[in-house]
């Protein structure tokens, strides 16, 4: 074979070599900035995708810190004011909103999150962490009202409402209202709730744009909690509720149910990522 022939072979391999690497690298890079995380950084993890938290009930909890203290941390994720009038022992405070608090809270170990009950603080910070970086996260199920109840052995003044949506404690973040670009458009989508999960459980949409959710549950009753737009809402089972709101910034924001529809109820969440 000619040194010619064989010259033009090896350029051959390289340039096929070479494009491909290149392909993946793109690929890698595109898979990243789909995920984008408020403000102006980037997740590095799959957001909804094989989430399936912890659920711990308040025996089980117990058990772990007494054997495991080292390895985890609990984090309640109420108010400033609700953490001061009582708490599970040894646990750290950070607002359920606030990635930084929760991250700081947390540490390098393996937290655990809870709210007043159970409805929807406490997941909605376990998810957050995941997001994070943090693979295994928990919640306590039934929250600071089963602990005080079975822990404790105290009858709370903080149990489970007839509808979530009695409940005074579901606080919403404060935001500072925001300027956006105007005649983006609108977009509808179809989401189902059914247990456990959201489907689809990520949309994307252009910053701007006026978003309408086109919601129904399959089976019992869900919830909707979209808490960075101020948006929750009661799904009944075949009954469409319509939301309609603004896209008016960028960044990747949570929903999540508010509603416990069974154990696993923590995992139906999703993301709204505006671009």
């Amino acid at each position: 074979m000619k040194r010619s022939t064989i010259l033009l072979f090896f350029l051959l391999f390289l340039f096929s070599v070479t494009s491909l690497f290149f392909l993946q690298k793109r690929a890698l890079k595109s898979n990243m900035n789909s995920l984008v995380k408020p403000g102006t950084d980037l997740y590095l993890v799959n957001t909804g995708m094989n989430y399936d938290p912890l659920e711990y009930i308040p025996q089980e909890l117990q058990s772990l810190l007494q054997k495991e203290k080292e390895k985890y941390v609990v984090i309640d994720t109420r108010t400033k004011l609700e953490y001061d009038k009582g708490h599970v022992p040894g646990a750290l405070h950070a607002d359920y909103y606030d990635t930084d608090a929760l991250i700081k809270a947390a540490g390098d170990k393996i937290p655990v999150t809870y709210d007043a009950y159970s409805s929807m603080r406490g997941p909605y910070a376990a998810y957050i962490l995941f997001q994070a970086g943090y693979k295994n996260v928990g919640i306590l199920y039934g929250g600071l009202t089963a602990w005080a109840e079975d822990i404790q052995k105290l009858d709370s003044a903080d149990g489970q409402p007839a509808s979530v949506f009695l409940h005074p404690k579901n606080i919403f973040p404060e935001r500072v209202k925001a300027e956006y670009p105007q005649n983006k458009g609108s977009v509808e989508f179809n989401i189902e709730a059914k247990r456990f999960s959201f489907e689809p459980n990520q949309i994307m949409v252009q910053y701007g744009q006026k978003v309408t959710l086109h919601l129904i549950s399959r089976d019992v009753i869900h919830g909707f909690s979209l808490p960075e737009f101020k948006i929750e809402e009661e799904l009944l089972p075949n009954e469409e509720k319509v939301i309609t709101f603004i896209a008016d910034r960028k960044g990747n924001f949570t929903f999540i149910t508010n509603v416990v529809s069974g154990r696993q109820y923590a995992s139906m969440v999703g993301n709204i990522i505006v671009n």
